[in-house]
């Protein structure tokens, strides 16, 4: 079994995927200007296959879809997985199916066990996503360009290829928004460009 990473990167998210193919939705995330995405074009469709065969994954253990709810984020060739799930039973299978996906580098399980949280708080994670965007975008040391932001029952988790202090202003920026109880950081930190004097 492959090493579950506690670092992964977002490219696609396939919302509340319920058993069925049928509901596959591609994220606007997914189609960030080339310029400001620190992966080159192969690997982000890399990452949108590797969504694509979660997905499949998924559906072959033939799960209540009544009893779960599930986003995947995929990222230069890791896997985030997030929302709720029955008991610890499930949540391992999922772990365990998710392994198997031989592209996959490694798997970050964030499935809580839970009933899925309801339409009222998912109308809520939205309202935080977009106050969370609106304020990265405000700050001038974060390129909201190049980092995603996903909200699940209020825990904000916060995926890019940044640096270091990119990533704590963002972090910070994102704990102050109102109603955001977690911020998970999802990075991979980068060096620094030196500045050049014109």
């Amino acid at each position: 079994m492959k090493k579950i990473l506690p670092t992964l990167f977002l490219a696609a998210v396939f919302p509340l995927i319920q058993g069925c193919a049928g509901g596959l939705i591609v994220a606007a995330g997914a189609a960030v200007a080339l310029n400001s995405d620190e992966r080159s074009v192969s690997q982000q469709l890399s990452d949108e296959e590797l969504s694509v065969s979660a997905l499949d994954k998924l559906n072959q253990l033939k799960l209540d879809d009544k009893k779960m709810r599930i986003n995947f984020i995929s990222n230069s060739g890791y896997l985030l997985v997030v929302g709720q799930v029955e008991n610890q039973d499930t949540r391992s299978r999922i772990e365990e199916q998710l392994n198997t996906i031989e592209e996959a580098k490694g798997v970050y399980n964030q499935l809580r066990i839970m009933p899925p949280i309801s339409f009222t708080q998912q109308t809520k994670d939205t309202w935080i996503t977009t106050k969370v965007k609106s304020q990265l975008t405000a700050h001038d040391k974060v390129d909201p360009l190049k980092i995603k932001v996903l909200t699940e029952n209020a825990e904000v988790f916060l995926v890019g290829k940044v640096t270091r202090e990119m990533a704590d202003d963002a972090t910070n920026v994102s704990r102050k928004v109102d109603g955001v109880k977690q911020v998970n950081r999802v990075f991979q930190f980068i060096e620094e460009k030196p500045k050049t004097d014109k």
